[in-house]
């Protein structure tokens, strides 16, 4: 049940060199309004479940928060930058909520595994990748991942997460597609928002007539290239694309 507030701690410059600056292990606390430069991690969770971390400011670590064995966390509001990761979700935890963090400058904004984890309205930018997707029965949602080398990284093996109504933009690769194509991309006919895109949305709801595939060599090039708009309608990538999904075995790991 302890507090670490309006604390700041320095660590070492090089992050093998230091330690963890906040250690919760076996009970649940809160770690609030802080700053944290350098060491390995600015707050490693060991079997504390229930902690709260919020409105923290972590930067030049390996990792922003850690938590290794612990399930039901809050991670709210946090800004980290220079880590090798901003959040890290290890070692099959539930129940784990990132609302509203800031993640940029980063090879890693946000990764998690377990199960039923919650991420909604986080910004990663600029990132080598912004959101490394592991978990299963899990919720994807208005995110802001923009600018990242690779915007989503996904290797779940059962398609149970939902992720959709995510702002997913100006990346060099929007999305890295091996297992995890096996997401739910889109939920009540609402998928995620990838910026200039080849089609049309003649009833104006939003939504473009035209399924959009962010792994596809056509589709992904669109926000750079004015031609794919006119390529993607071409009649032979219509009728490769019947032909794909006729014979699934010519199909490739698409989403």
């Amino acid at each position: 049940g302890a507090v670490v507030r309006d604390t700041e701690v320095y660590g070492a410059e090089e992050w093998q060199d230091g330690f963890m600056s906040v250690l919760p292990m076996y009970s649940r606390m809160v770690v609030e309004d802080s700053y944290f430069d350098g060491g390995r991690d600015a707050v490693y969770t060991h079997y504390a479940d229930g902690t709260v971390v919020r409105n923290n400011e972590m930067e030049n670590l390996r990792y922003g928060l850690h938590e290794m064995y612990t399930s039901n966390i809050l991670a709210f509001n946090n800004t980290m930058r220079n880590t090798n990761a901003g959040i890290i979700l290890m070692t099959r935890p539930t129940g784990n909520v990132q609302v509203g963090n800031d993640v940029r400058d980063s090879e890693i904004g946000i990764l998690t595994v377990g199960a039923t984890s919650y991420t909604n309205d986080n910004v990663l930018v600029n990132n080598d990748i912004g959101l490394s997707i592991g978990t299963s029965r899990s919720v994807y949602r208005a995110n802001t991942i923009a600018e990242n080398n690779v915007g989503i990284r996904s290797s779940t093996m059962l398609p149970t997460n939902d992720v959709f109504e995510n702002d997913v933009v100006a990346n060099d690769q929007p999305v890295s597609a091996s297992l995890g194509t096996l997401n739910s991309w889109a939920v009540d006919g609402r998928g995620n928002y990838w910026g200039p895109i080849p089609g049309f949305d003649r009833n104006g709801d939003g939504v473009g007539d035209r399924t959009y595939r962010p792994t596809d060599a056509v589709d992904r090039t669109a926000q750079y290239s004015a031609g794919s708009h006119t390529l993607a309608h071409a009649p032979t990538i219509q009728t490769l694309r019947q032909f794909q999904q006729s014979v699934p075995g010519l199909r490739g790991s698409t989403i």
